[in-house]
């Protein structure tokens, strides 16, 4: 069994300390589930605003409830170690922890940050508030699978097919359950960041994304070991696709490369940048190639299909590194001469590596089904409902810390 646990905090004399508490439910019933995400988490947060803009809420602290107002304009800001509530008219009080909780199942909140400055953002359901790190602390309490369509939102964008839809809400959940622990010891599951998923909030430019999460609800991708892949994309593949050994260092048999024409023409399918031959020149010899007096045209070199190795002169240097160094789009270009300056031509976006969004896009577009999608990417993989996968059973404990 796979225990997934959320950190409930408590204070007594001015101390922290935590409680991990596990609430064993059926997971047959996935959309009650909810996840934990820090909002803001790459800044320093000292006052927010929030407004309830759908449903119904109550601020709940340890001594009683106070109902909001729709559109109410409330205030919430650190006060040394413990959290301040206010609106425009008084000052509720100050407390170690607040939660604020919707009232029905279509509950959303705007959240604006105000020191420091932000943009305003909209989430479902609930919402907790508490200071550590130094900072104000905004956590949503969020349903596993609306938190899953905003992360499609936020990666894919508005305008795909529901199907296409279908197959990245796949990959987000495969993460998100792989990585469920992985700010545990901060106490939260997953934060909004691209280091575990770009999150933006609630899904509402396309309402195909939420109903696309839904109907796939459960749904993850697995080895051939009942193990959760790496649910690995990127914008677009070039044409080709790129082994999980040429950009990593761990080979998987389910991320190796395969031809797509789907994302060919595509905005993202070709680029090309132009370097000055001495700056290339400089390059090459940090990396070993006697180049000081090198025939600029024993440079060119050129890739019909990717490629892990760029060799001149017989020194092999990694297309990543190229694509490190100059901060390229992707690793998959020839190289040329032109007008004294080292032309690189290049295909794709983004690393290459497993699901091509653009590929998979089109794919939508012209009827194949997100299990299609899914298996044309990532080789010998199985669609399964999570509680089939090893470590995962009907019975493990989710995520609540209300």
């Amino acid at each position: 069994m796979r225990f997934v646990a959320i950190v409930l905090y408590q204070f007594e004399s001015m101390k922290r300390f935590f409680i991990v508490f596990l609430i064993l439910i059926s997971v047959r019933v996935v959309v009650a589930q909810k996840i934990s995400i820090s909002l803001h988490n790459e800044l320093n947060l000292q006052t927010v605003l929030i407004t309830p803009v759908k449903g119904q809420y109550t601020i709940v602290t340890e001594d009683g409830n106070f109902a909001l107002s729709p559109n109410q304009i409330v205030y919430i800001s650190r006060a040394g170690d413990s959290v301040r509530v206010r609106d425009m008219t008084s000052n509720f009080g100050t407390w170690k922890r607040i939660s604020i909780v919707g009232q029905t199942d279509d509950d959303a909140i705007r959240i604006n940050s105000i020191v420091p400055s932000y943009p305003a953002r909209i989430y479902d359901d609930n919402l907790a508030f508490y200071v550590d790190f130094n900072r104000l602390m905004a956590i949503n309490i969020v349903d596993i699978d609306k938190y899953i369509a905003g992360v499609v939102e936020a990666e894919s964008g508005p305008s795909a097919h529901i199907e296409f839809y279908k197959a990245q809400a796949l990959l987000a959940r495969t993460y998100a359950l792989g990585h469920i622990d992985k700010h545990k010891d901060e106490g939260f599951n997953l934060c909004d960041q691209v280091h575990c998923q770009v999150y933006k909030g609630r899904a509402n430019r396309n309402p195909d994304i939420l109903k696309a999460t839904k109907e796939t609800s459960g749904q993850i991708v697995v080895d051939g070991n009942n193990d959760l892949i790496v649910a690995a994309f990127h914008a677009n593949c070039g044409g080709q696709t790129a082994n999980a050994d040429d950009v990593w260092v761990t080979p998987q048999p389910y991320l190796v490369s395969v031809l797509d024409s789907y994302c060919k023409n595509q905005p993202s399918s070709n680029w090309e940048i132009r370097i000055p031959i001495e700056k290339w020149r400089e390059f090459l010899i940090g990396k070993g190639v006697a180049a000081q007096e090198m025939d600029p045209e024993k440079f060119e070199f050129s890739s019909k299909e990717r490629v892990y190795n760029y060799v001149v002169t017989g020194v092999k240097i990694p297309m990543t590194d190229i694509r490190n160094a100059f901060n390229l789009r992707s690793a998959y270009f020839s190289v040329d001469i032109v007008s004294d300056m080292v032309r690189l031509r290049g295909k794709g976006y983004g690393h290459g590596v497993g699901l091509c969004q653009d590929g998979a896009m089109q794919m939508a577009r012209r009827g194949r089904s997100y299990t299609e999608i899914i298996q044309h990417y990532f080789q010998g993989v199985t669609i399964a409902h999570y509680t089939e996968v090893n470590g995962f059973d009907e019975d493990i404990n989710i995520v609540d810390s209300e």
